[in-house]
């Protein structure tokens, strides 16, 4: 799997000192978190669910991929987008012009499609998008072939330069985005 995921991290364009986190959650999953820049405060049309207003936010896409379901298959999961949404806000970002923005902001910078996501309508400090690579998620593995791929050393190298968790012993999540977007 670590493979497939160097495979996505090059579709995507991420190379070495890009300012992205990819931290191991286990054997074979793994939670990226890619900078999106600053989205503008401001009120955004909405489709559907009122008008969305948001202040300044230092956007972050958070996903995980990997054998999600057991199934020895490579899958991108659902993606969220912090948002902070002004005091008095009733709208959200699903369906309507920020969810546009972000999404378009997505793909400009890491060649990733998204689409709002129904989760989405839960979130009161986020958005929730579908990510996907056309013609790259759902790759089924063999039980060998995850094995070899997983004591593959010269992967495990490469993919520990953008593990920035390691990079910042003690430093949390939060504080995490801070620290990378400073180094």
């Amino acid at each position: 799997m670590q493979k497939l995921l160097i495979k996505l991290i090059e579709l995507m364009g991420i190379v070495t000192g890009d300012k992205v986190v990819i931290e191991s959650v286990d054997n074979f999953l793994w939670r990226l978190d890619l900078p999106l820049g600053k989205l503008s405060g401001g009120t955004y049309d909405s489709g559907y669910w009122g008008d969305a207003q948001i202040e300044d936010t230092d956007a972050w896409l958070t996903f995980t991929v990997g054998n999600m379901y057991a199934e020895n298959e490579f899958s991108i999961g659902e993606g969220r987008v912090n948002l902070n949404y002004a005091a008095g806000n009733e709208g959200l970002a699903y369906t309507g012009e920020l969810e546009d923005v972000v999404t378009a902001r997505i793909k400009d910078l890491y060649n990733l499609r998204a689409d709002g996501s129904e989760q989405g309508m839960q979130g009161d400090d986020y958005i929730s998008l579908d990510i996907w690579v056309d013609d790259f998620d759902d790759v089924e593995f063999t039980g060998e072939q995850m094995d070899a791929d997983f004591d593959d050393s010269d992967s495990e190298n490469y993919l520990k330069q953008f593990c920035r968790f390691e990079n910042y012993p003690g430093v949390t999540n939060g504080d995490l985005y801070q620290a990378v977007l400073a180094s």
